[in-house]
């Protein structure tokens, strides 16, 4: 790209981990390719020599809070181009490993929920491949959250996951049959509208579960998809008491049950709460979703800087 500019060496590790090529040699050279720099330049980030410049994604102090910024995809990236993550060899098939993780493994989503209309529930995730799952028209098609976690175990869709899902639903309420909730999803989104479906009777058949999360599925005209999520929506939230599918559509047009994505407080909508998590004007933060419980004890429009 010219002499003096500066590379992201993260977006160019990433793009070696999706490089094709049988070798090292191989996919260096495929990788620096795709991302229109040297070899030389290439290596060094892959081999973590010199600094983490800034070219292809974000730099620079980060946003009140602490709040990590994202990993921006270059142009013409494969994994935008393809479809897919960055990290395709941690997308696995439907196994004999259990689907929804406990989110004891996670600092973000918290083991159980201590406040509110679900307190007392167990917290489960789920965790499917970004962007092969979701809508081309998601506003972080390039700087997805997945980015950034390399070790994520990635479910594949399909038929085997639907088949595998309601086993595991049905077991878990046999083991709270108080209720638990499921946070959908970690990576992905609603794939098709078979899968939208199969939730629909899933709550139906199991009154312990309960679901939250967000979804990039919000064109309700154009999209059959999203239009089965938000009338699952509608029927499980909206005419539900509480709650029992907190699904928010993300960067939508609209201010109730919805998300905007922020790059700083001060960009906050008059209507909207910045996730506690991330942000508080007093500055004590919730320590994890299930401390915090805003994302389904609210239906007020929720902001998230950027990450």
């Amino acid at each position: 790209m010219g002499r003096g500019l500066s590379f992201d060496h993260a977006a160019l590790r990433a793009a070696y981990e999706a490089a094709p090529g049988g070798s090292p040699t191989a996919k260096m050279k495929a990788a620096a390719a795709s991302s229109r720099c040297s070899f030389g330049t290439m290596q060094r980030a892959v081999k973590g020599r010199g600094a983490d410049a800034s070219s292809t994604s974000p730099r620079g102090p980060a946003p009140l809070g602490g709040t990590k910024r994202a990993t921006v995809l270059p142009v013409g990236h494969p994994a935008t181009m393809e479809a897919r993550t960055i990290f395709p060899t941690m997308v696995f098939d439907v196994g004999k490993e259990w689907l929804l993780k406990s989110g004891d493994h996670s600092a973000k989503i918290g083991r159980v929920v201590t406040k509110g209309c679900w307190k007392g529930f167990p917290i489960y995730t789920l965790t499917l491949e970004e962007r092969a799952t979701c809508p081309t028209s998601c506003r972080h098609w390039s700087s997805c959250f997945g980015n950034n976690t390399p070790f994520a175990r990635r479910w594949r869709p399909g038929e085997a996951l639907e088949w595998r899902l309601p086993r595991e639903i049905a077991a878990l309420e046999l083991e709270h049959p108080k209720g638990f909730a499921c946070r959908l999803h970690n990576l992905g989104d609603f794939y098709s509208v078979a899968y939208v479906d199969l939730w629909r009777r899933l709550l139906e058949q199991h009154r312990a579960l309960h679901a939250f999360g967000f979804t990039a599925r919000i064109d309700t005209m154009d999209d059959e998809i999203a239009y089965a999520v938000a009338v699952l929506v509608r029927d499980y939230w909206t005419r539900c008491d509480p709650p029992r599918f907190a699904i928010r559509f993300s960067n939508a047009p609209v201010f109730s049950r919805s998300t905007v994505t922020l790059e700083s407080p001060v960009q906050k909508p008059a209507d909207a709460t910045i996730c506690p998590m991330q942000w508080t004007p007093g500055g004590k933060k919730a320590q994890s979703c299930g401390s915090c419980a805003l994302c389904w004890q609210s239906t007020r429009r929720i902001g998230f800087l950027q990450h």
